[in-house]
């Protein structure tokens, strides 16, 4: 057989002698696994990819060559803008200065990174440090009506409703009964960290569709972090005190007191985690676990991030890739071509 021969198909004749050998049959069953698993790794790739378009158009930029530079510029701040928040849910929503400075450079090199740009080509905004205080006012914002629905509160001025409102607020404040599923007011309370309205302020803040920062920046919220289920009770427990006259007033809490209960929290929680007993632990992190799956399901996400994995295995390589008659892929006929080394 000519050189030029062994790198086309055999033809058919050589072909059916091929196989009237076992090894013969062998070798091409094994070329047509290959082919399976390749077609089977090409559709679940393609699959995986769609279901990741939603990441994809969020940080996708549009041609910059035709794109104005202001265009460019507003793009890339809003994913930094975003995922500073999400620094500041996941990580410390009280940082320094020094501390947030540091974020800030980070998250705009990540940004550009996601965007496909280059920090150089855009001036460095010294507007992305995001205020503290403006964190939690834009959480209050989302939760404050969930917070009186789901405790009760009434807006009614009656007296006895007023009595009631500051009644509730105070015993809800005592022991942090406010976090229990059942506060049992005057009672025991039951299910510590399980009550509907820390998972309903998860939801709205950070998984409320899947551009919202829980799914697009899904690694920083794997598993959920303490920080960002304290930050969650630290702005429950504002909006609750906001009750305690038996009308709603405008929270009086300065950054001090909130980052005084943030830490609280952050406290509580670790001591939970830590604790000598095994369950201590294991209930934190069936908390965490819980938490993250149902708010990416409220999200219309997956209840865990998407992970592509290899479809075409060692083994199917193997099989298919045979020292005397190695099978490859023809790209342009989309079948298994069998080669003949003569060296």
């Amino acid at each position: 057989m000519t050189a030029e021969l062994s790198r086309r198909e055999l033809p058919s004749r050589e072909m059916r002698e091929g196989l009237e050998s076992k090894s013969g049959v062998s070798k091409l069953l094994h070329a047509r696994e290959y082919r399976r698993a390749a077609r089977d790794a090409y559709r679940y790739a393609k699959g995986a990819s769609e279901r990741g378009r939603d990441a994809a158009v969020f940080f996708h930029q549009p041609d910059t060559s035709s794109a104005a530079p202001e265009d460019t510029y507003d793009h890339v701040m809003r994913v930094a803008r975003s995922l500073y928040r999400c620094y500041l849910t996941c990580k410390d929503a009280f940082p320094s200065l020094h501390v947030k400075e540091e974020w800030a450079a980070a998250v705009w090199s990540e940004s550009c990174s996601r965007t496909g740009m280059s920090p150089n080509q855009l001036p460095y905004p010294e507007e992305l440090i995001y205020g503290n205080m403006s964190h939690i006012a834009d959480l209050k914002t989302k939760i404050m009506h969930q917070v009186e629905s789901l405790y009760g509160f009434d807006t009614s001025q009656a007296p006895d409703s007023i009595g009631r409102n500051s009644r509730v607020a105070q015993a809800l404040l005592t022991k942090m009964a406010f976090i229990y599923r059942e506060p049992n007011l005057g009672g025991t309370p039951c299910h510590p960290y399980r009550h509907p309205i820390i998972q309903k302020v998860i939801n709205i803040t950070w998984f409320q569709n899947k551009d919202s920062g829980g799914i697009v920046f899904h690694d920083h919220f794997t598993p959920m972090p303490i920080q960002s289920i304290a930050l969650a009770l630290t702005v429950i427990e504002s909006c609750i005190d906001e009750w305690t006259d038996g009308t709603r007033r405008e929270s009086s809490w300065d950054e001090s007191r909130y980052k005084t209960v943030y830490f609280s929290h952050v406290s509580s929680l670790n001591v939970l985690r830590d604790h000598d007993q095994p369950q201590g632990s294991d209930f934190l992190a069936h908390i965490q676990d819980s938490l993250l799956k149902d708010a990416r399901v409220h999200a219309g996400a997956p209840p865990e991030p998407v992970t592509v994995l290899p479809r075409l295995l060692p083994q199917n390589v193997d099989a298919a890739l045979d020292d005397d008659l190695p099978a490859y892929y023809d790209p342009d006929n989309q079948i298994p071509m069998i080669v003949v080394d003569e060296t």
